[in-house]
């Protein structure tokens, strides 16, 4: 049994453990199913979000089971698409770097933009990406979420960022985060033998996932999502301990 599991919103918010998540996931791991986490959130390498999962929640999670948006953007790229220009925090450059791509802090001769969440995004940095896409740089959003869950509200996301530049250069831009193919298509090439289960509180990007990849789902209340109805989701849980419970109660096959 293989279990996707979207983290903020769903593990925590900010730096909050959700309730019953550590012992939910020690659960999962006592019988046996292959997890993966699969984040939008494109400011963490996978070493650093797996390190991150596993301090807030005190269960061991390596970069293995780590699926970022950053890592699905790096398989849209080919070779004519460096150097590249970011607009976004270490998860995106860390990434790029481990395969092998070039990345360039002039935009006016890079040849793609890769664009995530960043807080110090800038109007000049802005400026200087939507140059570089007028003047026909490839243009690649790790994903457009709107919005980014903390402890007590949500912080413009990604997609905010994202838009910004696209209005600027008058271009859309290609999306590699969930639910788009390149994430559907890194998720698939990292699950175990047996069903698979999407967990997540977005219903545009977790339960789209879920259906693009021909998998169930099961949509969590309380992270950017309070009402489940007409979702698409197989189930609504409270929460991803009720989440889980779910998913082992339900018959194998």
């Amino acid at each position: 049994m293989n279990v996707v599991s979207d983290v903020d919103g769903v593990l925590y918010r900010g730096s909050r453990v959700l309730p019953g998540v550590p012992e939910a996931l020690l659960r999962l791991r006592e019988a046996g199913a292959r997890l993966l986490f699969v984040t939008n959130n494109s400011t963490r390498s996978p070493e650093k979000a797996a390190e991150r999962i596993s301090e807030l929640t005190g269960v061991e999670v390596t970069a293995d089971e780590m699926c970022t948006s950053p890592m699905a953007a790096v398989r849209l790229l080919g070779p004519d698409d460096r150097p590249v220009f970011v607009v976004g925090e270490d998860g995106i450059t860390s990434t790029l770097e481990t395969a092998g791509v070039p990345v360039t802090g002039d935009a006016t001769g890079a040849r793609a933009v890769m664009v995530g969440l960043t807080p110090r995004i800038t109007y000049e940095w802005i400026g200087a990406a939507a140059d570089a896409v007028r003047r026909g740089a490839r243009f690649i959003a790790t994903n457009s979420d709107p919005t980014y869950p903390m402890e007590d509200r949500l912080l413009p996301g990604a997609g905010a960022i994202v838009s910004a530049i696209a209005t600027a250069a008058g271009r859309e831009p290609e999306i590699a985060g969930k639910p788009h193919p390149p994430m559907v298509d890194l998720v698939r090439s990292r699950l175990g033998d047996g069903p698979t289960w999407v967990v997540g509180d977005r219903v545009d990007t977790d339960i789209a996932l879920a259906r693009a990849g021909g998998w169930r789902s099961v949509l969590v209340m309380g992270g950017v999502t309070e009402d489940g109805d007409g979702s698409g989701a197989d189930f609504v849980a409270d929460g991803f301990a009720a989440a889980v419970e779910t998913i082992i109660s339900q018959p194998a096959g």
